[in-house]
């Protein structure tokens, strides 16, 4: 056992083997190296995006090629999304790169979220998770798709990475010539980090003024772990701003409404939104002594959205919580 591990190793994902076929401008993961003598034909990196985390198998794995595929679970992550695909030298096995893959993480301390290899335990295919993104590529061989999602726990962020291996079959364009059977690699890494505050926290005032003349206000400075309703630190100002709003105003009540964008299904959006008004509603009663029953927390999931949803830049203004006057 020994001995295979240290093969594994040898071969390893190797930082700094990169080659000259490597697309303009694209680069290794600082938290994962690449398989040795694999170069990159595709690249993307958003500053904060949003990424769906397969963390399950699909549920009906034999619809064609180029139809959607429902997958068991899966968790809506947000942050620097930079995603990367390689192609491996050929006369390895997708079997063998996927093994050093798995075995790095394991190495950086990294905890597997769920993991999936071939029809029976996967049962979806690349192109079906990234179809629109990464065009160049059509068809796999079932046998051939190996994928594994794993989190690390950091102080300074946590991060996850996805990475997906499968055999090439066709479809590769822009010069590109591999051989069947030459793997092809996925690997998606999702930093967790705040939206960047571009827009200033809102006073008391503002807040009281715009709720006398509208009857609502928009906030976007508290914010949530990724999937989750765990309010985050940096939330403080702004919880701070409400409850002195509503310190300031002793005869006001609040409808606080959760808004989410619409990534993911319409029931677990509203669900989400819901649960996240209520922590709010909790923290202000909780830290700042605010009475629960002049808070009364709703979820509106997406249905009301204030931008496209076609974009970052409008799903970012989507994602809100809103106090309406009640």
């Amino acid at each position: 056992m020994k001995t295979t591990m240290l093969l594994l190793t040898g071969l390893l994902l190797s930082l700094g083997s990169a080659s000259a076929q490597d697309k303009a401008g694209a680069k290794d993961h600082p938290i994962l190296k690449r398989y040795k003598d694999s170069f990159i034909f595709q690249y993307s990196q958003e500053a904060y995006g949003s990424y769906k985390l397969a963390l399950g198998k699909s549920l009906n794995p034999t619809v064609p090629a180029n139809e959607s595929r429902t997958i068991e679970k899966e968790a809506k992550l947000e942050g620097r999304v930079t995603r990367i695909s390689y192609l491996a030298p050929a006369g390895r096995s997708s079997l063998e790169v996927f093994r050093n893959y798995e075995q790095e993480l394991q190495a950086k301390g990294f905890s597997t979220l769920f993991k999936g290899e071939e029809k029976e335990e996967l049962g979806f295919r690349f192109a079906q998770r990234y179809q629109g993104v990464y065009s160049q590529i059509f068809e796999y061989n079932d046998e051939g798709n190996r994928f594994i999602a794993a989190r690390l726990e950091r102080p300074e962020g946590n991060i996850t990475v996805a990475v997906f291996v499968c055999d090439f079959v066709m479809g590769l364009s822009g010069g590109l010539n591999p051989v069947k059977g030459q793997p092809v690699i996925q690997v998606d890494v999702i930093e967790d980090k705040p939206m960047e505050e571009r827009m200033v926290v809102v006073s008391a005032e503002k807040m009281a003024s715009s709720i006398e003349t509208t009857g609502r206000i928009a906030l976007y400075g508290i914010y949530f772990d990724f999937d989750k309703a765990d309010i985050k630190p940096e939330s403080a100002p702004t919880l701070e701003q409400m409850a002195k709003l509503l310190k300031n105003l002793p005869g006001m009540k609040l409808l606080v409404v959760g808004h989410t964008d619409n990534q993911g299904g319409f029931e677990y959006n509203k669900g989400l939104s819901t649960r996240r008004a209520a922590a709010v509603v909790a923290e202000l009663s909780s830290r700042y002594g605010i009475e629960v029953s002049r808070l009364t927390p709703m979820g509106a999931g997406f249905m009301a959205p204030v931008a496209s949803n076609r974009t970052e830049e409008g799903r970012a203004k989507n994602r809100r919580v809103e106090l309406v006057e009640q």
